[in-house]
C-alpha cells in the first residue's frame, strides 16, 4: 500500500511543474537564462578524488521548524553529525540580529562553538547588497563584530560570506565592498557548489504536520537527487573557467531539514571520492585569489560569477524541482 502511495505522489509531483504559475526564480536559474546551453561537447572525466570544505550559512537560527523541535535540538544534532565525520572547525557564517529575535538562538550559537566549530561574519541582519548602498552593508558588517569577537573570542572569525552570494550588481558597489573587507582584515569565503539546500525545509515541515510520510520519503530523494545534478554541474563549470576542477567550497544552511539530511548528504559526497578538508585549507588554491570583478544583479558561486561575466556557455542542466517542492504538502 505504501509502495501505491509513493507512486502515486511522485505522478502527482510530476504534473505539478507543467500547472504551477511562474514564481521567483532561484539565483542558478537566473544564470542560466542568461546563457545560452554549452553545446554537447564532452568535458574532461570529473577528478577521482575531489576535495571540499563544508560550510553553513545563516547561523544561529533559519527556517521554519517542524513539530517537537527548537533551535537548540537542531544545534545539536548539526554539530554530532558534523563531529561524527571529523569536521570540527567547520564554519558557521552569522546573523547575530537572530540572537535578539529568535528563542533558542543564543543557546544554539553556544552549542556550535562548544563543538568546535568556527564563525564567520555574515552581516548583521543579512543585508542584500544589490538594494543598498555599499556604506549600509559595510555597517551592517561592522555591526555584526561585537557580538563575533564575543563568542568566537580567540578564533579566526574574519572570514566574510556574502548573503545571498550576491557581491554587489555595479562594478563600483563590488569594489568599494572589496576593499572595504580587505582594509578590516576579512578574506571572503566563495562558494562553489551550491544546490538551495533551504528550499526542502518548509515543505518537509508542512508534510510533518500532516503526517505525509510518502512526501516526506520523496523530499528525502529529490534532495539528494538535486544535490548530484549541482555538484556535477559545479565541478564542470569549474572545468571550463580555470581549465582543471579546483578544491572546493559547499554552502548549506541550518534548517531542520539539512540538518536530518546531513548524514545522507555527506555519504554521497564521500561515494563520489570526496575528501574533507578545512576552509583555509580549501581556499588557499590559486584559484581563490582571482576575482570576475564584475556586477552582477544574482551573484552565485565562483565559478558561476566567471561564467557570467565571460559570457561562457554554461553546460546543459535539467530544470531545478522548487516550484514542485513549494506546492508539496500545501
Amino acid at each position: 500500500m505504501l509502495k501505491q502511495t509513493v507512486v502515486a505522489v511522485m505522478v502527482t509531483f510530476a504534473g505539478l511543474g507543467a500547472a504551477a504559475g511562474a514564481g521567483a526564480q532561484s539565483w542558478h536559474e537566473a544564470h542560466l537564462d542568461a546563457q545560452k546551453p554549452r553545446p554537447n561537447q564532452p568535458l574532461p572525466p570529473l577528478d577521482a578524488h575531489p576535495v571540499v570544505a563544508i560550510t553553513v550559512d545563516d547561523l544561529p537560527a533559519v527556517g521554519t521548524l517542524p513539530p517537537g523541535e527548537d533551535r537548540v535540538a537542531v544545534a545539536k544534532a548539526l554539530v554530532s553529525e558534523l563531529k561524527a565525520n571529523g569536521l570540527e572547525g567547520t564554519y558557521g557564517f552569522v546573523n547575530t540580529d537572530k540572537l535578539e529575535s529568535r528563542p533558542g538562538a543564543p543557546q544554539a550559537l553556544q552549542i556550535w562553538l562548544d563543538a568546535g566549530m568556527n564563525i564567520g561574519n555574515h552581516t548583521r541582519t543579512h543585508m542584500r547588497l544589490t538594494t543598498n548602498t555599499a556604506e549600509a552593508f559595510e555597517q551592517d558588517i561592522a555591526q555584526n563584530e561585537p557580538t563575533l569577537r564575543q563568542y568566537g573570542e580567540v578564533r579566526d572569525w574574519r572570514w566574510f560570506r556574502y548573503p545571498y552570494l550576491e557581491e554587489g550588481e555595479t562594478l563600483e558597489k563590488r569594489r568599494a565592498v572589496r576593499a572595504y573587507l580587505l582594509e578590516h582584515g576579512y578574506r571572503v569565503a566563495q562558494v562553489t557548489l551550491e544546490f538551495e539546500d533551504y528550499a526542502w525545509n518548509d515543505a518537509y515541515c508542512r508534510c510533518r504536520i500532516k503526517q505525509n510520510e510518502a512526501a516526506i520519503a520523496w523530499l528525502r530523494q529529490n534532495y539528494l537527487d538535486t544535490a548530484a545534478a549541482y555538484i556535477k554541474l559545479g565541478r564542470e563549470e569549474e572545468q571550463i573557467v580555470f581549465g582543471r576542477e579546483i578544491p572546493n567550497v559547499m554552502l548549506l544552511h541550518e534548517t531542520p531539514f539539512t540538518t536530518l539530511m546531513l548524514p545522507d548528504l555527506l555519504d554521497m559526497l564521500r561515494k563520489q571520492g570526496f575528501s574533507f578538508e578545512s576552509l583555509a585549507q580549501v581556499e588557499s588554491d590559486p584559484a581563490y585569489v582571482e576575482d570576475p570583478d564584475a556586477g552582477s544583479e544574482s551573484g552565485g558561486t565562483l565559478p558561476g560569477q566567471f561564467m557570467d561575466s565571460r559570457h561562457l556557455p554554461y553546460p546543459r542542466a535539467n530544470p531545478d524541482p522548487f516550484q514542485q517542492i513549494n506546492q508539496l504538502c500545501q
